[in-house]
């Protein structure tokens, strides 16, 4: 059986590794929207983070700073049940957001909260996020 709204997701961080920015931003959005409800929450919170970090790189590309932090931030604040991925994948923002933008101060408040994620996997003390 063929999962759409799956290969969507797949297909925006495919795009976004290709640095095909366009449709890596028209999929991280189909897939936001896909998977968003009405009040706000997720019916698949790792699919969004991950959406929302693939739109942070498409705007930190495309020399938008604060939204691409907007965007990591984002898929930091959603509740989900896997850390792992959401560093890994929040590693990929973090090292595009140093090269291009190393001495700013969104930049680095960016950095400050994905190494706390990371201290928080590897300690395994999720509480360190709160």
């Amino acid at each position: 059986m063929f999962d759409h709204s799956k290969w969507v997701f797949y297909a925006a961080t495919c795009y976004t590794w290709l640095a095909d920015d366009d449709r890596a931003e028209e999929h991280a959005r189909e897939t936001i929207q896909m998977h968003t409800r009405p009040d706000g929450t997720s019916n698949a919170p790792m699919r969004v983070a991950d959406a929302h970090i693939d739109l942070g790189i498409v705007h930190a590309r495309r020399g938008d700073l604060e939204a691409a932090v907007d965007e990591g931030m984002a898929a930091f604040d959603i509740d989900r049940r896997s850390l792992t991925d959401l560093v890994n994948r929040a590693g990929d923002l973090d090292r595009v957001l140093r090269q291009r933008y190393r001495r700013e101060a969104l930049a680095e408040e960016f950095h400050e909260r994905f190494v706390t994620a990371r201290r928080a996997l590897t300690s395994r003390r999720p509480e360190l996020l709160d």
